[in-house]
């Protein structure tokens, strides 16, 4: 399952690209200010989503709550404060 974000500010896609890569996620830039990331291992969608939410939220508690916002991902609609 691959779920595409995007960063109000794209001067962060690199730092966390790096987070979630150390947390054995695949990442990919997209574009300037979007990343498609994908868990390393099978879960239920919903549970990768809440194990990513989890990824989130430590990196943007560092990074005085970064605005993300999830695209494609419908069923789960979220935009992080």
């Amino acid at each position: 399952m691959a779920i595409r974000l995007r960063l109000d500010d794209p001067n962060l896609a690199e730092s966390l690209s790096d987070f979630l890569r150390r947390r054995d996620c695949a990442v990919v830039r997209a574009d300037n200010e979007t990343l498609e990331v994908s868990l390393p291992h099978e879960l239920h969608e919903q549970q990768a989503r809440l194990e990513l939410d989890l990824y989130l939220r430590v990196w943007q508690s560092l990074h005085s709550w970064t605005s993300l916002e999830y695209l494609d991902d419908l069923r789960f609609p979220h935009r992080s404060p």
